[in-house]
C-alpha cells in the first residue's frame, strides 16, 4: 500500500512537471523562434530593397532572353550577387516569368554555383505561384530545407506600367549558419531540460521515500481516534521491555478503563462518544505527566508502561486519576478506573501477568466507582 501511495503520487508529481516543462519549453521555442525569424526579415528586408532599388524593368524582361539585352541582365544580377554574397548573405538571386500554360522560365544566379536556370520546388514554388497570380509579395514564414542548404525566401512581384505582372524577383537568403545554431540551441535546451526533470524526478522519489517512511511509521503506531499509541506500540513495547528486565530495569504496568462510554453512546450518539473518549485519553494523557506514552489497547482501554519507577512514583499517578473531576462533554466528569502493578520475578513469569494484576486492580477500581452517577443533569 505504501509502495503504491508513493508510486501513484510521484507519477503525478512527474507528469505535472513534465507539463509544466513542456508549457516553459513551448513559450521559450516561440519566444526564440519569433526573435530569430525577426532577425532574419529585417536583414532580408535591407537586401530586398537594396535589391529593387538596382534591379532595373530591362532585367525582369530580358534576364532569360539569348541575346545581349540577356547576358547584360544576368551580368547585372550577378553582379548584384557578388557584392551581397558576403553583407547580405544573399544565397540565390533569380527572376522567374510565366510564358503561359504554366511554363515557367528563370534565370538568375547562385551563389555556390553558375547560376543559370533556377527553380525553386516544394513550399518555394508554392509561394512563387502565389506571388506570380496574386501579385503580392510572399516573405517567408519559416525556415525551408533545401537541397542547396537551409533558406529563407522572399518573392516580390514586378509590373510594367500597366500594372500587368511581368515577373518575380526570387531571393533566397543564406540562414544555414542561424539554422544550425538554432537547431543546436533546440536539442541541448531538450537535452538540459530532459536531465534536469530527471535529476528532479529522481530527488523528489527519494525524498518522499524518506519523507513518507516516518508518517507511515507514525501511522503504523498511532490510534487515529485519539492521535495516542495504539495496540502495535504497546506490543513492540512491552517486546522492548523484556530486555530492560534481564538488565534488572523495574517495569510497571498501568490500566485504565473509561467509565460511561456506552452510556453516553446510547444517549448522545457515538459522535459525541469519540469526542467523550479522545477528551479522557488526552487528560490520562497529562496526569501520566510524561512517565509514559499513552497506549489505546481496546476500545475504551488504555495502558501505561512505566520503567525505573518506584512504587510510590505509581502511587501519585493512580491517586491523581482517581481524584480527577474536570468535564469533559455534556457537563460529564471524568471517570475513568485504573489499576497497576510492578513485575516482581517472584511471582510473574512475564509481562502477561503483570498486566492480569494490573487488570485486576482496575476492576476493584470500578466496583468501587459504580456508586457515582454516571450521567450528571446538565
Amino acid at each position: 500500500m505504501k509502495n503504491n501511495l508513493i508510486r501513484k503520487m510521484f507519477i503525478i508529481l512527474v507528469i505535472t512537471v513534465l507539463f509544466v516543462a513542456a508549457g516553459v519549453y513551448c513559450i521559450v521555442y516561440a519566444l526564440s523562434f519569433n526573435a530569430v525569424m525577426n532577425d532574419i526579415r529585417q536583414r532580408a528586408d535591407g537586401v530586398r530593397d537594396y535589391i529593387l532599388e538596382k534591379l532595373t524593368y530591362e532585367d525582369v524582361v530580358f534576364i532569360a532572353d539569348d541575346g545581349g539585352k540577356g547576358a547584360l541582365a544576368r551580368a547585372h544580377v550577378n553582379n548584384m550577387l557578388g557584392q551581397l554574397r558576403s553583407v547580405g548573405n544573399i544565397k540565390r538571386l533569380y527572376i522567374v516569368r510565366e510564358d503561359g500554360g504554366g511554363m515557367y522560365t528563370s534565370m538568375g544566379a547562385d551563389r555556390d554555383g553558375d547560376g543559370g536556370d533556377l527553380m525553386p520546388e516544394g513550399a518555394l514554388a508554392a509561394d512563387l505561384r502565389r506571388s506570380l497570380r496574386e501579385g503580392v509579395q510572399i516573405t517567408g514564414s519559416r525556415i525551408y530545407k533545401t537541397d542547396h542548404g537551409s533558406v529563407y525566401s522572399i518573392f516580390w512581384p514586378v509590373t510594367d506600367s500597366g500594372g500587368e505582372i511581368v515577373g518575380v524577383v526570387c531571393m533566397e537568403f543564406d540562414v544555414d549558419g542561424i539554422g544550425q545554431s538554432y537547431r543546436r540551441m533546440v536539442i541541448y535546451s531538450l537535452s538540459l531540460s530532459a536531465a534536469l526533470i530527471a535529476l528532479f524526478s529522481i530527488i523528489a522519489f527519494l525524498s518522499m521515500s524518506r519523507s513518507t517512511e516516518n508518517v507511515y511509521k507514525k501511522l503504523a503506531y498511532m490510534d487515529l481516534l485519539t492521535g495516542h499509541e495504539n495496540r502495535l506500540s504497546y506490543e513492540q513495547r512491552l517486546v522492548e521491555c523484556v530486555d530492560l528486565l534481564r538488565d534488572g530495569k523495574t517495569v510497571s504496568l498501568m490500566v485504565f478503563d473509561v467509565n460511561n462510554l456506552k452510556t453516553l453512546n446510547d444517549t448522545y450518539g457515538h459522535k459525541l462518544g469519540d469526542v467523550y473518549l479522545k477528551t479522557t485519553a488526552d487528560i490520562l494523557m497529562e496526569l501520566l505527566g510524561g512517565a509514559s506514552p499513552l497506549y489505546r489497547i481496546g476500545g475504551d482501554e488504555f495502558a501505561a508502561i512505566l520503567t525505573g519507577r518506584k512504587e510510590s512514583e505509581i502511587q501519585v499517578i493512580l491517586d491523581r486519576v482517581r481524584d480527577e473531576k474536570r468535564t469533559t462533554v455534556k457537563h460529564h466528569p471524568f471517570s475513568c478506573a485504573s489499576g497497576a502493578a510492578t513485575y516482581n520475578k517472584l511471582i510473574d513469569r512475564s509481562l502477561r501477568d503483570v498486566f492480569d494484576r494490573a487488570d485486576v486492580a482496575m476492576y476493584a477500581n470500578k466496583e468501587a466507582l459504580k456508586s457515582a452517577p454516571l450521567i450528571p443533569d446538565p
